[in-house]
């Protein structure tokens, strides 16, 4: 029987149709991932799953929470620019001992061969928050299913949860796991059922 190990998709989820040329998680990505994963299989937590409740936002952030601190590792799609939510999943991550993958192409957004700031110029640059969040950063999807095997036994609970992210995961699985069923498949899936 194969090990199963299970990856949050951090990234972009699609807002309307001014987001529509850029870049998702896709089955594309997926399969990438799974292909260089091998002799693992991935299961994949989706943030972009339909909302259970809508009106409670500190449920909804509490999921995401939740899937970055249940996940083996979190891997960012960081091809182009990213927001508020990507920032706040890396730094969760780490806080709940989470290894995280950052898929930054060269020459992209996150990472330059040369960059030219604040009266000097670097060679290599990683943004400074990729460079000290990130377990690995990465060029593709497949260096990321890659990296995703070097991350196995990486993962350390925390001894609690940080106290920023408790009231949303508290909120999330009292409140709103019961009537999620993307996440309660997730959860049988990766042997959490409760």
């Amino acid at each position: 029987m194969k090990m199963l190990l299970s990856v949050y998709c951090s990234g972009s989820i699609a807002k309307g149709t001014s987001d529509e040329k850029k870049s998702y998680w896709t089955e594309a990505e997926k399969e990438l991932v799974r292909q260089w994963a091998r002799p693992y299989d991935v299961a994949f937590l989706n943030p972009d799953d339909p909302i259970v409740d809508p009106e409670n936002t500190l449920g909804q952030f509490g999921r995401d929470m939740y899937q970055v601190m249940i996940a083996d590792a979190v891997i960012v799609d960081a091809r182009e620019r990213r927001g508020l939510g990507i920032g706040v999943e890396l730094a969760a991550a780490v806080a709940l001992g989470t290894p995280v993958i950052v898929v930054a192409p060269r020459n992209s957004k996150y990472r330059l061969d040369e960059l030219s700031y604040r009266g000097v110029t670097v060679t290599d640059y990683i943004h400074p928050h990729v460079a000290s969040l990130a377990t690995y950063v990465v060029e593709s999807f497949s260096d990321a299913g890659q990296a995703l095997v070097k991350t196995v036994g990486e993962k350390r609970s925390p001894a609690r949860r940080p106290q920023w992210l408790d009231p949303a995961i508290t909120e999330y699985c009292d409140n709103v796991l019961r009537h999620d069923p993307p996440m309660l498949a997730a959860q049988e899936l990766l042997g959490l059922a409760k």
